[in-house]
């Protein structure tokens, strides 16, 4: 998913999503307009829930996320 950020041509899915987004703020010929921009990567292996933007030690197990339910909300993390 992330590849190598740094390289171009290795660059993964992730760093090349930010790319486009922020490519196409960049390139907006409006000034006045404001952008707010919210981005989450999951990963659901095994009804296991993981954070794939969150930076992980390559020692360290990836943190578990938990899914809830609310009535007006409906499913979240």
């Amino acid at each position: 998913m992330m590849g190598v950020p740094d390289n171009l041509e290795y660059r993964g899915l992730i760093p090349n999503c930010f790319a486009h987004i922020f490519g196409c703020i960049s390139t907006e010929e409006d000034k006045t307009k404001k952008y707010l921009i919210r981005c989450s990567y999951l990963e659901i292996y095994n009804e296991d829930v993981f954070d794939l933007l969150t930076e992980q030690k390559t020692s360290e197990a990836p943190k578990k996320l938990d899914l809830k339910e609310d009535k007006n909300k409906g499913v979240f993390v």
